[in-house]
């Protein structure tokens, strides 16, 4: 009988294989990163509409009043009348948030991570009930708030648009941030490859399409005005509690358990 880590990994192979492309060796080779990913097709359509992408995940909302959310709103409304907008498929000012933990979803769930506890073909509502038996006995140790800040350089230089590369505010909020990290993979039972480099983030937009060369210049400097402005407004976001919350897609994210830190 083939176990279920196997079951995952040829699941896994397969799911790769249906979906490369003709020059997928070329694109191995390249130093350039292709747009869109396969994570931005999986969430949204070629024209920028989202999609169906079901799951769960931990997550620190942005507060609703605060000094970088009016930047970010600046911001995203530049976006909004940029000439290359077409290309971006922008999320909901309402759902904006930097992930603590990525969780599983419906439509990705041999690749981003399955819990070791749910069934691997689990519907999705099984998965996020299950998941949630075990957030109503979390006990974060850890003390409030959880303080970040934006990296303008490493925001301005990304390959893609428009992903706030979000840093904590020094070791002390490092390590608080790595060990919630690490508690929850014991409670979610995996650990993505990336788990101890993630680098957090709150995304603005979804990239469809790879820019012109004029249009990165113009992206890039318009970026680099409103980094500044939120910068200098509010250096130094405090986040409270993470919650776990499950979502039908990238544009809301249900709070379903506030989790305790102690």
């Amino acid at each position: 009988m083939i176990n279920r880590r196997a079951f995952l990994a040829q699941t896994s192979a397969l799911a790769a294989v249906s979906i490369a492309s003709p020059n997928l060796f070329s694109q191995i080779h390249s130093s350039e990163p292709q747009i869109p990913n396969r994570d931005t097709t999986l969430k949204f359509n070629s024209d920028g509409t989202r999609r169906p992408f079901a799951g769960n995940t931990v997550i620190c909302h942005l507060p609703v009043q605060c000094a970088m959310r009016d930047g970010m709103l600046e911001l995203r409304n530049e976006l909004e009348r940029a000439p290359f907008r077409h290309k971006l498929g922008l999320t909901s000012t309402d759902s904006y948030h930097m992930t603590i933990f990525p969780g599983a979803n419906d439509q990705d769930r041999t690749v981003s991570g399955w819990p070791s506890y749910v069934p691997a073909d689990a519907p999705i509502d099984v998965c996020n009930r299950m998941v949630g038996e075990r957030m109503e006995k979390v006990r974060l140790k850890c003390e409030l708030p959880l303080r970040v800040r934006i990296d303008q350089a490493a925001t301005t230089n990304f390959h893609t648009a428009c992903s706030l590369r979000i840093v904590p505010d020094g070791p002390d909020d490092n390590a608080k941030l790595r060990s919630v990290r690490d508690y929850l993979a014991e409670v979610y039972g995996f650990r993505l490859k990336d788990h101890a480099t993630y680098q957090f983030h709150i995304t603005m937009s979804y990239q469809m399409a790879p820019f012109l060369p004029e249009e990165r210049n113009a992206y890039r400097e318009l970026l680099k005005k409103h980094l500044r402005q939120i910068a200098d407004a509010q250096p130094i976001l405090e986040l409270g509690n993470p919650g776990y919350c499950t979502f039908p897609d990238m544009f809301r994210f249900e709070p379903r358990k506030l989790l305790v830190c102690s």
